[in-house]
């Protein structure tokens, strides 16, 4: 069996709370190799990314971390 098809049946055993795992990594292994067109196709490319990115521009501002506080050097 080659690499592919081995791969291919080892995600079918594993549970569906690690596929999101395994998703993300082939998403950032397509970014890696620039098989992304653009960085919105990357980010929406990862389970639940864009529902995250959502939530955060519906946050109020009042409610968000402070830059200096992400980034003290800046």
């Amino acid at each position: 069996m080659i690499n592919r098809d081995y791969a291919k049946a080892q995600i079918d055993t594993l549970p569906d709370g690690v596929l999101e795992k395994v998703l993300e990594f082939i998403s950032f292994q397509k970014y890696s190799l620039g098989l992304h067109d653009n960085d919105t196709d990357y980010l929406t490319s990862i389970p639940g990314m864009s529902d995250k990115i959502r939530a955060g521009l519906n946050t109020p501002l009042v409610d968000c971390a402070s830059l200096s506080e992400v980034w003290p050097d800046v």
